[in-house]
């Protein structure tokens, strides 16, 4: 007499037999053929492969609360449930810290060597000498302006880019299929990962398995099988199959963006600027002795405000107040160079780290 085979099921989108992973379960007696065995599954094609609920099998993330609330696997979650997952747990974003342009160019007036130009230009300020001030002024503000127009460029550069290349995802919500924005993922989503596509958040694989290449994310240079029950991070890509996987969890709290919120955290500054504050602060406390030298001497064979209208002029003159303009401009041309090869700069002091 023909029995119903338990092991077999009929997934909502396609009538094809499929294994259902809710019923395997290891099997005391030990297995009898390839159907009885708990670690052998029979896929669509008919070819008996082992599954990945071994004893060796590492146990899957813990999910968050909405990842397994009970709701129909086969069908995912509705439009509804995921307006409100979205709600609560916000988008499939990381964070993105967003410096004011003001206070970009304030930053352009705060340096080493702009303060000693506003230093000289107080100076001359305090000798009524408002000509040579003018000049300071015109210097200082012209050296921040270009710096300033510089480095917005690079960043209008990356967001122009971001914009146009938004990442999507294929979920199933309702029992559909529909590729939707990246952004709109929430936990608890049926996300299908397919070869080429870019894992949207960090997924459990629900059946079946891939391989992913996590070289952004680890940097092992080969790919990494993923079987059911395995996590796949955000970042990664898929290399190779095809499977469906459950969100777990989304934006800053993936992965990847816990991975970025840490490095961000590092404000030091990078090693071609440090050199280049190295250098102008040599530079300032050589002149600064040399010109105190001078006005000292100064001070011997004139007046007082001669002698130090012309210490400023010297020390102006001895520093150059234009370095910061000429790095920023000859990194700007290097950044124009590697666009004309596809690549783009956001930070003009990366091309020399």
């Amino acid at each position: 007499m023909a029995t119903t085979n338990p092991m077999r099921t009929v997934s909502t989108d396609a009538n094809l037999p499929r294994t259902s992973s809710l019923q395997r379960r290891p099997s005391l007696t030990g297995p009898r053929n390839s159907i009885d065995n708990p670690l052998v599954i029979i896929a669509e094609d008919g070819l008996p492969r082992r599954s990945s609920l071994t004893g060796t099998a590492a146990a899957p993330e813990v999910a968050p609360e909405d990842a397994d609330d009970g709701f129909e696997y086969s069908l995912g979650i509705t439009t509804e449930e995921a307006k409100g997952r979205l709600e609560k747990y916000g988008r499939n974003e990381l964070p993105e810290k967003v410096i004011p342009k003001w206070y970009i160019f304030l930053s352009q007036l705060w340096q080493p060597m702009p303060i000693m130009i506003w230093i000289a230009a107080i100076i001359e300020l305090g000798i009524q000498n408002f000509l040579d001030m003018g000049i300071l002024l015109m210097i200082q503000f012209a050296n921040a302006s270009i710096g300033f127009y510089e480095i917005t460029k690079a960043g209008d550069a990356v967001a122009a880019l971001k914009k146009s290349l938004k990442p999507t995802a294929t979920v199933k919500r309702d029992g559909k299929y529909a590729v939707i924005d990246a952004a709109f993922v929430v936990p608890g989503d049926l996300v299908l990962l397919g070869s080429g596509s870019a894992i949207p958040a960090d997924c459990r694989v629900n059946e079946g398995e891939i391989e992913v290449d996590e070289a952004a994310l680890t940097g092992e240079s080969l790919p990494v099988t993923k079987f059911q029950g395995s996590s796949c991070k955000m970042g990664s890509t898929v290399v190779r199959g095809e499977v469906e996987g459950t969100v777990e969890f989304t934006g800053a709290n993936t992965f990847f963006g816990k991975t970025a919120a840490l490095l961000a955290g590092d404000g030091s500054a990078s090693n071609f600027q440090q050199l280049l504050i190295s250098i102008v602060m040599v530079l300032v406390v050589i002149s600064t002795l040399l010109c105190f030298i001078v006005f000292v001497y100064l001070c011997t064979l004139t007046s007082f405000s001669d002698a130090l209208s012309f210490t400023v002029v010297l020390m102006v003159a001895s520093i150059p107040i234009a370095i910061e303009i000429v790095t920023t401009t000859t990194l700007a041309l290097g950044s124009k160079e590697l666009s004309h090869d596809g690549a783009i700069v956001t930070r003009l002091a990366a091309i020399e780290d």
